[in-house]
This record gives structure tokens, C-alpha cells and sequence, in this order.
């Protein structure tokens, strides 16, 4: 993908820049001399904690009267007669699709696994933050989650949920040292915090008309409404299959079926030495998260906090397409703003009630269609009922965690 590439270019290009000598461009030294100044100037975990604890004590000593509330935005567009979603997020864009079986190019990341990674993402900044504090170095760190089976027998709607995410970690902590920062770490993401709750987005509906017919230029079918008119296509085709496998799985218990649908492997997220957060999803896709400079980052990718309102946003975007594909709706353009208010004073002095989470979650969904008001709502009604991310925040949401030391093993 472009996007990514470019991404990782640019991350490419900040791992050299952080490797120049704080008095300047690095000269040209002789043999010998030349490897010992680039080793000594060269980027390390231990080295980003003790700068990012200075950004972090510097960030918290901040007067709560000298902050505001702020806004955060996740723009997320379905793309014309490809139907991928396009998710934007200030300068930052990455694209989703579903697979060929569900009128798609498989051509994007799926909504459910990159929520995870996002879970897993603001967990690791949240260890990288206690660390810091704490004093606890850091030598290499990735986070791998899961969703596991129900223990008991629930009518919520399939996501994944229950998570399990494993810490692989090279660090000289202790044990217990180690336990204490998970813990804290836990506490402190304000994105696990947040789907530990449960939180109903807000929807507002902008409906705009189109006319009922439309003179499609040429032989190419090329809008929304041919998309989702193939979408229907492959929806009608599949669905004989998955009334076969529904049946199958009937046959057996929910562990099992959990077993037989999950991956071998869940998404991972690994920290680089300057602390940004690669996010592996689908075992194909990267996504970069960092942080704004007075947190510690570098900027060179929009935060986990962000992160999570975009997942919301694509998902609905995905199930809203699907959704009119099943109702034969005719609808020529979606886009949705999902916008929450997070509060940077929380947890300072006069702000101890203060939720360290988004708070005021809602979403915009901007339809042009020629469909009527009642249809609309009816559509969107029938989204709500069965997408995955829009019920994962409406539910509540467990964390369990596991300590490894070393490596990370891509399987």
C-alpha cells in the first residue's frame, strides 16, 4: 500500500535523523572511529525512556488552568465503486476492505483485528509511559493479543472480545517489578479503560437526496450504488455456504468454533527504539501510532486514542454497506465523523474525578441517497443491531495479560 510505504519511509527517515550527533551532521570519521560514533548515537529503547520520562514530568506539571479539553476527529469515507474505506485521521490515512466472498478486493486491513492491534498499541504506550516513570529499563518490547471464547453461553453479537494479550519483554526488571508495571500500565491506558465500559456512540443522521435515477456514464460502473448492487451479488452467492458451515458448527460447542474461526496468530504490535508502535494486521499490513512531541513521540503517526474512534468509524462504514446490500437500498455516497472530547487535565489537581477516556463519543453519518428519512433510520437501525465495533463499546470489555521474556517469534 502507498499509504503504508510511505509511512514507513518516513519512519525510515526519523530512525537516520535520530541517529545524528546532538552537535550536528555526523562527520566523516575514520575506520574504526565512524562505527564507535554511530553505535554511541544510535537510537535505544532504554535511552527513549529516559527522554520520554523528561516529556512526561515536563507534561505533568502543566497547570490544569492552562489546559482545555480538546476534540478528536476520524474521518472515515467509503471510496465509490471500490467500496474501500478510507479512514483519515489529520494527515494520516490508511485503507480497509473485506475479502472477495464479500464483494470486496481484499485489498485493506478487516476492522475487528486492527481493533485489536489498536488495543494492544495504546497498551504499549501505556507500559512505555510507567516504565519511564517508574524507572524500569526497557530493551525490546512487542505485544501480541487474542480474543477468547465466552465462558459462558452469551447473545452478544460475535466480535472479538475476552482479550488475551501476551508481553514479550527484555527488560533487567524483576519479576514482581514487571507484574507492578503491567498493572499500572492497565490502569493508565486510556483505551483499554474505554472498552472496559460501556459507552453508546451517539448517531446524528445528514441526509441528503439524490435522484432515484441515475445515467451511469460510459460501460464502467463506477459509484457506490454499483458497488453495493455487486456487494448483493456476492452476498446472495455466499450465503448457501455460510448457511452450510452455520450448520456444521451447530454440531459443536463454542470453544470449538472459537478455535476453528481464530488465526494462528493475533495481531502484534511492536515498539521501535524511539517509541513508535508498528501495528502488524492480517500478518500483511502495517499501521505506525506515535505520540505528539510533549508526550514523548515524534509525531509520525496519529495516537491510539484516535486510533480507536477510527475502528468505530470503518466498521460502521463496512456493516452500513453490507447492510444496504442486503436491503436493496440505493444509496450513492457515505462518510462518517466520529468525533469524542478528551480531557487532558484528568487526573490533576481539581480534575481527580476527571475519566481519563473520550468522553461524548457520537458519530456523524452523512448519506446522499434517494431513499426517505424513515428507510434511513430503519437502515441504520438494522447497523446497529449486528456491527461489531459499534457493540464491543456498547458492551463490556475484560483484559488478562501474560509476562515473556524475550523475543517476540513471528509464527
Amino acid at each position: 500500500m502507498k499509504t503504508i510505504s510511505r509511512i514507513i519511509a518516513i519512519a525510515t527517515l526519523a530512525f537516520n535523523l535520530n541517529s545524528v550527533s546532538a552537535q550536528g551532521p555526523l562527520n566523516i570519521f575514520k575506520s574504526g572511529q565512524q562505527k564507535t560514533e554511530l553505535e554511541k548515537n544510535a537510537p535505544s529503547l532504554p535511552k527513549h525512556l529516559k527522554e520520554r520520562k523528561v516529556a512526561l514530568e515536563a507534561w505533568n506539571a502543566i497547570p490544569a488552568s492552562e489546559l482545555q479539553p480538546v476534540t478528536l476527529t476520524a474521518n472515515v469515507t467509503a471510496k465509490n465503486r471500490s467500496g474501500v474505506r478510507e479512514l483519515r485521521i489529520r494527515e494520516f490515512h490508511y485503507i480497509g476492505d473485506c475479502g472477495y466472498s464479500h464483494g470486496g478486493q481484499d485489498s485493506g486491513v478487516d476492522t475487528p483485528t486492527t481493533a485489536q492491534a489498536v488495543f494492544a498499541s495504546d497498551l504499549a504506550d501505556s507500559y512505555l509511559n510507567q516504565a519511564a516513570l517508574l524507572g524500569i529499563d526497557i530493551d525490546s518490547l512487542t505485544i501480541e493479543i487474542h480474543g477468547q471464547p465466552d465462558k459462558e453461553k452469551t447473545n452478544r453479537v460475535w466480535y472479538p472480545r475476552n482479550f488475551l494479550y501476551t508481553l514479550y519483554i527484555d527488560s533487567p526488571a524483576s519479576d514482581a517489578e514487571l507484574e507492578r508495571l503491567a498493572v499500572l500500565a492497565e490502569q493508565n491506558s486510556a483505551v483499554a479503560t474505554l472498552v472496559k465500559s460501556a459507552v453508546v456512540p451517539k448517531l446524528i443522521i445528514d441526509l441528503k437526496s439524490s435522484p432515484r435515477e441515475r445515467k451511469v456514464e460510459g460501460s464502467t460502473l463506477a459509484s457506490l450504488r454499483e458497488y453495493i448492487y455487486g456487494k448483493r451479488q456476492a452476498q446472495q452467492a455466499s450465503k448457501a455456504k455460510v448457511e452450510a458451515a452455520r450448520a456444521e458448527r451447530g454440531k459443536r460447542d463454542t470453544a470449538a468454533i472459537f478455535r476453528a474461526l481464530a488465526p494462528k496468530q493475533g495481531p502484534w504490535v511492536k515498539v521501535f527504539p524511539n517509541g513508535i508502535r508498528q501495528l502488524t494486521v492480517n500478518d500483511k499490513y502495517l499501521i505506525l501510532h506515535d505520540n505528539p512531541a510533549y508526550l514523548g513521540g515524534t509525531n509520525l503517526g496519529f495516537t491510539s486514542l484516535e486510533g480507536v474512534l477510527g475502528i468505530l468509524g470503518t466498521c460502521i462504514t463496512h456493516i452500513s454497506l453490507g447492510q444496504a446490500a442486503e436491503r436493496a437500498l440505493d444509496i450513492d455516497s457515505i462518510a462518517l465523523t466520529v468525533e469524542a472530547e478528551w480531557d487532558p487535565r484528568a487526573g490533576r489537581k481539581g480534575f481527580e474525578q476527571t475519566p481519563i477516556t473520550p468522553q461524548n463519543i457520537r458519530y456523524t453519518l452523512h448519506v446522499l441517497s434517494p431513499e426517505n428519512a424513515q428507510t434511513i433510520k430503519e437502515w441504520i437501525e438494522a447497523v446497529e443491531k449486528i456491527c461489531p465495533m459499534y457493540n464491543l463499546f456498547k458492551d463490556t470489555q475484560t483484559f488478562e495479560h501474560r509476562i515473556v521474556r524475550g523475543s517476540f517469534k513471528r509464527q
